[in-house]
């Protein structure tokens, strides 16, 4: 997968009963990558997740997939359990900050 990472990711289980997700800002280095994605519809459900994590592709889906959703995860980091101060500012080239302040901004998704 490419880095820095795309912006839209589908959950193959539902995370408080969310799958779409915006990847919101990201960080660390080599193997201690790490995003962080709110919901589409629900801004209230943010997770911060693992590079290795987000591209195993058992788990994580980029771009928005309209599949059928069984499973449900407990993991789960809402407002109210975590500190989102701290993770719910978008980074730079998000294209989430009002006014962008880069050229660059980074794609919803990358073509294969």
């Amino acid at each position: 997968m490419i880095w820095p990472p795309a912006k839209a990711w589908t959950s193959k289980v539902c995370i408080n009963r969310q799958v779409h997700f915006v990847a919101i800002n990201y960080g660390g280095e080599s193997v201690k990558r790490w995003v962080v994605l709110m919901s589409v519809l629900d801004s209230s459900v943010v997770v911060k997740v693992s590079w290795s994590q987000l591209v195993d592709s058992s788990d994580w889906e980029s771009g928005w997939s309209e599949i059928n959703y069984v499973k449900f995860s407990k993991l789960v980091n809402s407002k109210v359990d975590v500190r989102t101060a701290e993770l719910s500012h978008p980074s730079n080239d998000s294209g989430l900050t009002i006014p962008i302040t880069k050229n660059s901004v980074r794609p919803w998704f990358y073509m294969n």
